[in-house]
């Protein structure tokens, strides 16, 4: 169902598949040009008292926000078993993901408490100077299928505080962990007399996100999936003179794994960062960059390991990650292990795809190859579980390599040298960078983000709340003849 102006309009157009099953297990909306109209006419509307310091302050937005996180407590179990049977992510990240949400939700809440501007001095003594914040506009957020409930707290939650109402289109393969966030939220909506139109939501495809974000009437265009469709929001708003695109869209990830790196630490870092999720996050890691004195040895125990985990059931517990979301994407697979093997050596490989089993499960594949920078292997983003090693001769061209692309989203270091961890931070181009762990777990207090074709420098999670308000200057002369700064002459 679409929400549109506090209103539920009930209709069946698409259907959802279940990515582990192959059955369908519901239907949602293609949303109209006129319920998106309307959508975006009744958010406007809501910013007028919803934006209003005089009729909602932050911390009586945040209060709303508070409520949110009990119900979402009350229903974690309940989102969690939603998000494995439409996304196949496996039960215990579906777990993990609701505590994620609920730990953002949190975050929302406590910044409505935060300081909302700067007290600076002037240069005339009888003047008062401060900034202050003010929202920016209704938001479009577009939100992908990996992780439903998790990134819409991201975006959603940062622009409700703000001031900022929200029209939501969560992907079509997670329509309903969308869904389900929504009506959560009307209830303690409802409790607080939010005004109407605060959030809407709006089911669809691709063309139903390019719409909004082409609107006059949304001004803050919020987007995670795929470099092209993030590059294109971000072409359209930049024809826009009020329009602004903070994407987050995708990576080439690494691992590199030094000489004297704990191998054991190094290796289930590895496994965690190319196969939890099945390879399906953003920040997944497709090349393990080893020291050449230590991958004969970090190889054959990293297979060792990774030969261990199953992909199956996301409800079976003895299961390590689940399916791939669609089709598409084993085709994607498929495709990725052709085109490595054409370059790489292959290391190891099950059939690419089970004969007998219903849904959209793979195998892994793992290979290694040489440095090469105009390589597929090295150069195009994975998101299908593939792995590949590339041994190096030393830190600096490992650096090299891991920073050898367009992308620039997550990287890790497996390393006990401190010097090295520290050239690492400083010289490693990648929004998230991590040292002894896996390319993987984000925290929601951090920005969460990268640079070059990862992003547009503009973090979300915890950072987006700089993106969404105006800071506005405010001076106020307190005394009996005006005086300018910089000396500037007020004869007339």
């Amino acid at each position: 169902m679409n929400y549109v102006a506090g209103e539920w309009e009930m209709r069946s157009d698409l259907n959802k598949t279940d990515p582990s099953k192959g059955w369908i297990i519901g239907q949602f909306p293609l949303s109209a040009t006129e319920e998106m109209d309307k959508a975006i006419d009744s958010a406007n509307e809501a910013l007028k008292e919803w934006g209003n310091p005089n009729r909602w302050s932050w911390v009586k937005r945040a209060e709303v926000i508070d409520d949110l996180v009990q119900v979402v407590k009350h229903w974690q179990e309940q989102i969690a078993h939603l998000i494995s049977t439409e996304s196949g992510k496996h039960i215990t990240e579906a777990r993990a993901e609701v505590i994620e949400g609920i730990h953002m939700l949190q975050y929302c809440a406590s910044r409505g408490r935060y300081p909302i501007g700067h007290k600076i001095s002037s240069e005339i003594p009888d003047k008062d100077a401060e900034t202050y914040l003010s929202p920016r506009g209704v938001c479009t957020v577009i939100t992908p299928w990996n992780f439903p409930f998790a990134i819409p707290t991201w975006l959603i939650g940062p622009a409700l505080v703000s001031g900022c109402p929200v029209i939501f289109k969560p992907s079509e393969e997670t329509p309903f962990t969308g869904q389900f966030f929504v009506e959560l939220f009307t209830r303690v909506a409802y409790k607080h007399k939010v005004p109407m139109g605060v959030l809407n939501l709006v089911h669809g495809l691709g063309n139903v996100g390019e719409y909004l974000v082409r609107h006059e009437g949304t001004t803050i265009q919020l987007f995670t999936g795929s470099y092209n469709v993030g590059s294109r929001i971000k072409q359209i708003a930049a024809t826009h003179h009020d329009k602004l695109a903070i994407c987050e869209m995708g990576g080439k990830n690494s691992v590199i794994v030094l000489e004297d790196a704990d191998i054991e630490l190094a290796v289930r870092a590895a496994v965690l960062s190319v196969f939890k999720t099945t390879h399906q996050r953003c920040v997944s890691a497709d090349l393990i960059i080893v020291e050449e004195s230590v991958e004969p040895e970090f190889t054959r125990r990293f297979l060792e390991m990774a030969k261990k985990i199953r992909f199956g059931d996301p409800f079976d517990q003895n299961v390590f990650a689940g399916p791939l979301i669609n089709e598409k994407a084993v085709d994607k697979h498929l495709y990725n292990i052709s085109k490595i093997a054409a370059e790489a050596e292959m290391l190891w490989q099950w059939p690419a795809r089970p004969l007998c089993q219903k849904g959209n499960f793979v195998f892994p594949s793992v290979f290694r190859m040489k440095y090469g920078s105009d390589s597929f292997a090295l150069r195009e983003e994975f998101f299908t579980p593939v792995a590949v090693i590339v041994p190096v001769k030393d830190f600096e061209e490992a650096l090299h390599v891991a920073n050898d692309t367009e992308y620039g989203l997550s990287m890790a270091l497996i390393t006990e040298d401190y010097r090295k961890m520290r050239e690492f931070k400083i010289r490693g181009k990648a929004g998230l960078k991590y040292v002894n762990l896996p390319s993987i777990g984000a925290e929601v207090h951090l920005p969460f983000g990268g640079m070059r074709r990862s992003g547009t420098g503009m973090p979300s999670a915890a950072w987006l709340f700089n993106y969404l308000s105006h800071e506005t200057s405010f001076t106020v002369n307190y005394g009996a003849e005006i005086k300018m700064a910089q000396g500037l002459a007020v004869k007339v």
